[in-house]
């Protein structure tokens, strides 16, 4: 089963824009692997920050992607 949809906790990616706005771009199984995703994407050097949140209940379906 996927993470995203169960009541297994999941860890989800967001990427914050200029003007605060929070985008969720994966979700993922594990802490560590949607940290070294957010490492990733702070090593291109673009201007927007990253975070990793815990998501308990599975939440949105709306994001770019999702990782088991």
């Amino acid at each position: 089963m996927n993470a995203a949809t169960t009541d297994e906790r999941c860890w989800v990616l967001y990427r914050i824009d200029d003007n605060g706005n929070e985008v969720e771009m994966c979700r993922f199984a594990s802490r560590s692997a949607a940290e070294a995703a957010m490492r990733k994407y702070e090593a291109r050097g673009h201007k927007q920050a990253y975070l990793v949140r815990e998501d308990k209940g599975g939440g949105s379906q709306g994001g770019l992607g999702r990782r088991p």
